[in-house]
This record gives structure tokens, sequence and C-alpha cells, in this order.
């Protein structure tokens, strides 16, 4: 749109210029014709003046004002005095000259001085000229305003297919933002390409490339916690044996159970990335499922451990329905749940609330605890992202990157807010179909 403004713009200055050089050409073309007019009509009174004396001038002059011929007419004395015609131009002076008259504009007047000595002075009144250049203006501006318009709307109709393209690679890219790398941007069924057509391609592309490349990694991911869990379990087989065989040495079984609660957190983080990894490559979401059930179920799951931990769990539910996998949203609300149960002191409060904002179902997970600092919101969803104060908790630091996933494979968006006190993590979903 701003690409046309300024050629609307461009286009107008264009049709100024035009019309300025235009009308100054048309006026000099015009004055010359007057000229050439006026000195014919002068050279015509001075044939008649040598063919009929100088005595016969003046009824010649009164004659053709009457007729009027379109010009005017003076006949002056040597000394100036007005001897016959119109006073206005009554002029001493051989040569060219404007004279003012009155409402109707100038009189271009040409003055010649007689061999007797009087002055004879032949002009033209220049408003019919002014008349006509106005015409001439108000057609060039029209036919400019009219080409600006037309301009303006073949450059709609001709912008408005790439707009719609352009506008679909953005919601592409948009999509892609928020971590969906199955879509792809359109493309036209057309033997003949442009650039829009070319950019589209390459965005492909890069997707395919990265797509390829997330896989991998991913696999990687899993193939490595897929093979330390057995040997790690097998280690803890044998930690077990070695805890029954140090039944009489205290401080060995007290070693032995420390190793063993260590390896059973690095097992715990494996089986996180492998769930994280699960998630990320899941398949079609189901249907519609109830949030503010799920929520209810995993709420009465968590609600002993919480209030035996001290602290308090509340609940508002309200009807939302989303599109998605009622296991996976279990997970989402478990993972919240279970992040605020860890990282807040006892006698923390949470509230766990399902509701509609703007026609959206929303879920949210809100504790009076200490929160997180807005500047580590982006740092608490990375995955293994934990903060300095939750260093020397237990965790794999994947509790939040797995309700990010989840949310994610949703096409939810979570966020982290400031709860004024405490933390507060929002999920909103896009309304269900």
């Amino acid at each position: 749109m701003r690409q046309i403004i300024l050629q609307a713009l461009i286009m107008v200055a264009a049709f100024s210029v035009a019309g300025v050089l235009t009308q100054a050409a048309i006026a000099r073309l015009n004055e010359e014709g007057v000229r050439r007019q006026v000195q014919g009509e002068a050279a015509s009174m001075v044939d008649e003046w040598r063919q009929k004396g100088a005595d016969h001038l003046p009824h010649t002059i009164r004659k053709r004002a009457r007729l009027w011929r379109g010009f005017e007419y003076s006949l002056a004395a040597p000394d100036g005095r007005l001897i016959e015609g119109d006073p206005r131009i009554a002029l001493t002076g051989a040569g060219w000259r404007d004279v003012a008259s009155g409402e109707s504009g100038t009189i271009l007047t040409y003055t010649q001085r007689l061999p007797n000595g009087s002055w004879l002075s032949v002009g033209q009144d220049q408003a019919v000229e002014r008349r006509q250049m106005q015409a001439v203006a108000r057609a060039l501006w029209l036919c400019g305003g009219a080409g600006v318009l037309l301009a303006l709307g073949a450059s709609y109709l001709l912008a408005r297919r790439t707009w719609r393209r352009v506008d679909q690679l953005a919601r592409t890219a948009a999509l892609v933002s928020a971590g969906d790398l199955e879509v792809r941007a359109p493309l036209r069924r057309s033997a003949k390409t442009d650039d829009v057509d070319d950019l589209a391609r390459d965005f492909n592309g890069m997707l395919d490339r990265i797509v390829r490349l997330v896989g991998r990694v991913r696999q990687v991911t899993t193939d490595v916690a897929h093979d330390m869990r057995t040997p790690l379990t097998r280690v803890r087989h044998r930690l077990e044996r070695l805890e029954t065989a140090a039944a009489d040495r205290p401080d060995l079984a007290e070693a032995v159970r420390q190793i063993d609660g260590d390896l059973a957190e690095i097992l715990r983080t494996f089986d996180a990335m492998l769930q994280l990894a699960d998630i990320e490559s899941a398949g079609a979401l189901p249907g519609t499922t109830d949030l503010a059930d799920v929520a209810a179920r995993v709420a009465e799951a968590f609600r002993p451990d919480i209030e035996e931990s001290g602290r308090f769990l509340e609940t508002r539910l309200g009807e939302a329905k989303v599109a998605g996998d009622a296991d996976l949203l279990a997970q989402l609300v478990a993972n919240l749940l279970e992040n605020a149960m860890r990282h807040t002191p006892p006698g923390t409060r949470i509230t766990l609330d399902v509701d509609e904002a703007g026609g959206r179902p929303r879920l949210s997970v809100t504790d009076d605890g200490p929160g997180v600092p807005a500047d580590l919101h982006t740092a608490a969803l990375a995955p293994f992202g934990r903060l300095e104060a939750s260093r020397s908790t237990p965790g794999s630091g994947l509790g939040l990157s797995i309700a990010a996933a989840v949310a994610m494979r949703h096409r939810a968006q979570l966020s982290l807010c400031d709860a004024r006190p405490g933390l507060q993590v929002v999920t909103v979903f896009p309304t269900a179909a």
C-alpha cells in the first residue's frame, strides 16, 4: 500500500510538472500568435494611412472599433494627446507593452510612430486567451486525476494477488515460528513463475532442511537416552544387591542409597527427554477434549501430594473445549502443577483456572510463591533451563519445556506472567472448530 501511495504521489507530481510546462508552452504559443495578429493589424492600419491619408485614419479606427475585429485601437498626437480610439492604450514610445484592462486582465499592445509623428497603438485583450488557458488547465487536471485513479486501480488489481500470496507466506512463517514445521508455503501450478514463487520454493526448501536437521537432533537425543537407560538400569540393580549385602554397614548402605538416588534422577531426566521427543514427533490430534474435565482429574490426583507438602490447591474450572489429546493435556496440567509445587515454599497457595478469554480456552496455574524475574521467563521455558535458585532442588529442567511442547503441539501459546507475588503460567488455546 505504501508503494502504491508513493507511485500515486510520483504520478501527481509528474502530471503537475507536465501541466505547468504544457500551460507555459501554450501560453508562449498564444502570445506569439497574438503578436503576429496585432502586428498584422497594425501594418494594415499603416497601409490604409498611406493610401487614404492621415485625416482618414481616425475614421478607420472608429469603423473598425465599431465592427470589433478583436482589437483595440488608439491614435495619439506626437505629444501623447488622444486623437481617436481607446484611451487605455493611448501610448507614446514604440514597442510592446502589457496594459491593464481592469477585471478582464491585460491588453497586449504594440505601438509604432507614423511618419507624421503621431502614435498608432493596436492591442488585443488577453481575457479570451486567459479563459482558454483556464480551460486547458482544468482539462489537464481532470485528465491527471483520472490517470492517477486509473493507475491506482490498475496497481491495486495487479498487486492484490501478489499481496495475498505474500500474506500466505507470512502466515506460513508465523506458523513455523510457533513450532509447526510441517506447514509449507503454497505454490502455484503454473509454468510461469515470478519472484514470489521463487521465494516460496526457497522457503519450503529451507523448511525441509530444518526438518531434517531437527529430526536428526531428536533422533540422536532419543538414541542417547535409550542407550543410556539400559546400563544405568543395570547399575541400579547392582546397587540394590550391594545395598542388601551392606546391611550390616550403615555408612556403606547410606552411600549406596545416595548413589541410587542420583541414578534415579538421571533416569528421570532421560525419561523426560524421551517424553519430549515423543510429544514433538506425535501425529495428528484426535479430536475435541473437555479441558475442564482433564484439569479436574489431574488436580484431584495431585491434591494429596500438594496438601501433604504443606501447600494449598484451589481450582476454578469453567467449561472449555479444545481440539487436542486428553493424555497430552493431562501431561501439561501435571507438569505445571508439579513445577508450582517443586519451586514454591510450604504454605504457598496454588490456583488452577480453566476459562475462556476472548472466546479462546485458557488454562492457568498461579502461585503466590517467590516467582521468576521477567527477564528470565524465556530461559525458564528452554530445555534444561534451571534458575540459580532451583539448582539445588531435584528435577531435570524439562518440566516447563514439556508443557511448552504440549502447548505448541496444540497450537496454543504458553507464557509466564508475574502474579505479584508469585508466578502465573498461562496457556491460551485456539478456538475449537
